[in-house]
């Protein structure tokens, strides 16, 4: 009997206890991220996401200037019509949609100049994809400066909201409006016409490389043109002159001092064309808007460019995979390697260390990334007479059994002067070069 009550007295103690499990779950575990995310959710100022919103609508000093999201970003349809700044509209719309009410607190009508929301910094209209409107009156930091006093849809308690509501908000159209001059990527062009007072360029992108077709034809300096290109898709209007104006000639945009006409792998065109300068800038215009703007003055600097800055400084230009053979004639010694196999060269010369492995890369470093200081493309006879006798010489074999031929002088006041076989040009060399070449086959050997 007394077995029969315990049994008994256990399933009872069972039947309690997983009753008290289930409460717990549901009501502590369950319920509880239940009430967190109800909490959460009361936290927001505003119950919709940052996707969902279609228009915004800003009031300040005055102003108002509406925007409108669509398939390729948002456009400022208010007070005019244009691109607006992505990032600039994207920082409202999410600061807008993420807000928590840090507090709210009550205050009479004639408190409200206190907060500064009786005449409101900025007062921000959202409408949703949806058709709802919201809005949000934005008035004074409070006294920590990472909160800003406002009125949330028409009620009359005063609500904290994050200060970054009010950053992101209270900006000029100026501000709000897409500034890019030329919105290309540097990336997608590929040919660029450049006219400066001095001269006139055109480059075109062949594989990975730049090269000169005008004035003549000439292997490009990549990382000049590069920097060019970065400048250009990167540099933004300093301030705007005119939105539709009549007159090019008062901006000196009639007869432009530089205009610069990019191509895209799309076939698309932008032109820049840079006028008269005022105090630190330049006058500006792109073929893609109306308006004349203003430019700082290191873009015209940058594009004010030389033959010399645009064409490749480089002695030689090869692709190292194509070479099989080298032979380096120095003060020294002969020195002949070969090509044995992926990465892998061996010595040929002299006899004695015959099939020893080098490092052949320091003959390429050498060769292919020292810049000449000068170029002489037309090099008077005291210049061609310091290769009459070379201090070094250099073959480069190709899979091909093609030859590039190269010359170097002795050292003249620190420089040296050298000359390849696939350019005529005579190029002045700091004279680092010279004792980069100038090693011994005990320098190579690995």
């Amino acid at each position: 009997m007394a077995v029969r009550v315990m049994k008994k007295s256990t399933l009872i103690l069972l039947l309690v206890a997983i009753g008290l499990g289930t409460f717990v779950y549901f009501y502590e575990i369950k319920g509880g991220k239940e009430r967190e995310e109800s909490e959460e959710r009361s936290k927001q100022a505003f119950q919709f996401k940052q996707e969902d919103i279609a228009e915004i609508s800003l009031a300040r000093q005055g102003e108002t200037v509406a925007f409108q999201k669509r398939d390729d970003g948002w456009l400022i349809t208010e007070p005019i019509s244009t691109k607006a700044d992505q990032s600039a509209l994207d920082a409202i719309a999410r600061n807008v949609a993420t807000a928590e009410v840090e507090r709210k607190f009550s205050a009479p009508q004639d408190k409200l100049k206190s907060y500064g929301l009786d005449d409101p910094k900025v007062s921000l209209t959202v409408k949703l994809k949806s058709g709802q409107q919201h809005q949000v009156r934005l008035g004074d930091k409070d006294f920590s400066g990472s909160s800003v006093y406002a009125l949330v849809d028409g009620s009359h308690e005063v609500a904290l909201l994050p200060s970054s509501v009010l950053t992101s908000a209270d900006k000029t159209l100026f501000d709000l409006r897409d500034k890019s001059v030329l919105n290309v990527s540097q990336f997608d062009v590929m040919s660029v016409e450049l006219k400066t007072p001095r001269s006139q360029f055109l480059l075109v992108k062949q594989g990975d490389d730049w090269q000169l077709q005008q004035p003549r034809s000439l292997p490009a300096d990549s990382s000049a043109v590069s920097s060019i290109l970065s400048q250009l898709s990167s540099a933004n209007m300093a301030e705007i002159v005119a939105e539709s104006p009549t007159d090019l000639k008062a901006y000196g945009l009639d007869k432009s001092t530089i205009t610069a006409r990019l191509r895209t792998q799309k076939g698309d065109e932008r032109v820049l064309m840079l006028g008269a300068k005022v105090d630190d800038k330049y006058y500006g215009k792109s073929n893609t808007r109306s308006v004349i703007f203003k430019v700082a003055a290191d873009l015209y600097t940058k594009l004010d460019t030389t033959l010399f800055d645009l064409r490749s400084k480089r002695l030689v230009v090869f692709d190292r995979d194509e070479i099989t053979r080298i032979r380096l004639k120095n003060e020294h010694q002969t020195i002949v390697c070969e090509k044995a196999g992926e990465g892998k060269w061996v010595l040929k010369e002299p006899a004695d260390k015959k099939d020893r492995e080098v490092k052949q890369y320091q003959i390429f470093n050498a060769l292919e990334f020292t810049d000449a200081k000068e170029i002489f493309d037309a090099p008077s006879k005291a210049i061609t007479s310091k290769l009459a006798s070379p201090a070094i010489e250099v073959q480069l074999t190709k899979k091909n059994g093609q030859t590039i031929s190269i010359v170097i002088s002795k050292k003249f006041d620190s420089s040296v002067y050298a000359r390849s076989s696939v350019s005529p040009a005579v190029m002045k060399f700091d004279g680092q070069l010279f004792d980069d070449l100038n090693l011994k086959v005990e320098d190579l050997l690995l």
